[in-house]
């Protein structure tokens, strides 16, 4: 049984030391980053932060686009046309300024007879083909048109900072997810080490009970159990390697890289915890959370909008100015002009009422989102507070947990090689240890994301907040 165990301890022993050689050839180079450099590559590459970056930039052209409503609008044209239509032909030669009398058929007048003028002018009814080449500029001057411009920028400025806000929002809301990617690769890691630490100490039961058996203190029995507690040793740490490949590949996929890329992280990460009571972190959440802030600028929009609908009540004020030139060619072509304002009044449309329902509804529709927003926020926010607490306790007693258990766990060792402890109380002490250790790890992991939450509900979930917890020391 000895030189069994001894055989495959040896063979695994060698297979490590190949794998690691294969690895080592054929790995790729390390990708180290610290959770500045994963956030920062997270904003430039996922998906998320791309949209809402977009959305901004959408929101800004809307806003250059209702800008421009206020000014005047020049347009330039050209246009050429051929007609043998008696009204047309005629206009053409009005607008070139050559129309002359005998276009009216003055030929085919006679003074001496008055029954000539009742004849139908040839020239006039028949003037056969004629063309014209015109060119126009003209100036559109707007100057009141019930307000519809003025509340039309109001919206789109509202809707600007709502994308803006919405953009923070999402790049908060990507470094919390961050958060949870990195921190979790380190508990994972974390997690195979414990699991590393637990096969360690299997591997040495079994060779101590190995020991034992050749002197006679314990029976085969334990021997067995020894080798199929090291077997589910040998198990669970390969479920710790596939946690820790899968944790890898979640954040390789969060800032935009190859799932199969080997990152490397630094130390783990624990967000600051905020001062204040709840009553005034309450009110910081409100003011400052980008996500409220959003639905506020939306419910601003919302209202804006109203301005737009009303504006088809109330009569429109608009100014032109045109000039053109008209000719059978380009270098003969005639000036002229026309200047001219309109004031129009749609007094009777039955669709604008509906226009004004609606608009008002979505009013009610923003102020029920923000409503309920402030109302979740408010819930998280006293959730997170209760949790981070929570968690902080909690890894205080799983550190205090480790070390009791590893006390423990030196005396048992130590009776057990005396012989004066059976190996069932051993392996049920080693348990309790890896179980607290692992319990430590999920402890410590659990509080980084509480107080993640936290941040992101007050609106404080940036690098900046957590580079300044690096700096003073909170992160470890």
């Amino acid at each position: 049984m000895k030189k069994d165990y001894c055989c495959r301890n040896r063979r695994r022993s060698w297979a490590a030391i190949i794998a690691a050689l294969l690895a080592s050839v054929a790995a790729p180079a390390v990708y180290a980053l610290d959770f500045t450099q994963c956030v920062q590559d997270a904003q430039k590459r996922n998906p998320d932060a791309l949209l809402a970056e977009a959305q901004a930039a959408e929101a800004k052209g809307a806003l250059s686009s209702a800008n421009g409503n206020l000014l005047p609008k020049l347009t330039a044209s050209f246009s050429g046309a051929q007609s043998n239509n008696a009204l047309t032909v005629f206009g053409m030669k009005l607008s070139q300024r050559v129309a002359t009398f005998n276009d009216f058929g003055a030929s085919q007048f006679n003074p001496s007879d008055p029954q000539s003028l009742y004849t139908a002018p040839n020239n006039l009814d028949h003037p056969g083909g004629y063309h014209n080449l015109g060119t126009e500029l003209s100036l559109a001057i707007p100057i009141w048109n019930g307000g519809a411009v003025r509340s039309g920028i109001s919206e789109a400025e509202a809707m600007l900072h709502a994308a803006q806000a919405g953009d923070q929002f999402a790049q908060q809301k990507l470094t919390f997810t961050v958060l949870q990617a990195y921190d979790g690769l380190i508990a994972a890691k974390a997690g195979q080490e414990v699991a590393e630490k637990a096969l360690r100490a299997a591997d040495n039961y079994v060779k101590t009970t190995q020991q034992l058996l050749d002197q006679g203190v314990v029976v085969k029995s334990d021997l067995l159990s020894a080798q199929v507690h090291q077997e589910e040793a040998v198990l669970a740490v390969q479920q710790a390697k596939d946690q820790v490949a899968n944790a890898r590949a979640n954040l390789a996929l969060l800032i935009g890289q190859p799932i199969s890329t080997p990152i490397q992280v630094d130390a783990p990460v624990l967000p600051p915890q905020p001062a204040g009571d709840t009553f005034a972190l309450e009110q910081e959440a409100i003011a400052n959370n980008p996500g409220i802030r959003a639905l506020q600028e939306k419910v601003r929009a919302a209202q804006a909008g109203i301005g737009v609908a009303r504006a088809a009540y109330l009569p429109h004020v608009n100014a032109m100015a045109k000039q053109e030139w008209n000719g059978t060619t380009l270098g003969n072509a005639v000036p002229s002009y026309t200047v001219g304002g309109q004031v129009s009044w749609n007094l009777l449309d039955f669709s604008r009422s509906g226009q004004m329902d609606s608009a008002q509804a979505k009013v009610q529709v923003a102020l029920a989102n923000l409503q309920k927003a402030q109302d979740d926020t408010r819930l998280q926010l006293q959730k997170s507070l209760l949790a981070t607490k929570l968690a902080s306790q909690r890894v205080k007693a799983r550190e205090l947990a480790v070390r009791q258990s590893e006390e423990a766990q030196r005396l048992v060792r130590l009776r057990y090689q005396n012989g004066v402890e059976t190996l069932t109380g051993l392996l049920r002490g080693q348990a309790s240890l890896d179980q607290s250790r692992a319990e430590l790890v999920q402890a410590r992991y659990a509080e980084a994301v509480e107080r993640g939450a936290l941040l992101l509900a007050l609106g404080k979930m940036d690098i900046q907040t957590m580079t300044g917890a690096a700096m003073t020391g909170e992160s470890k």
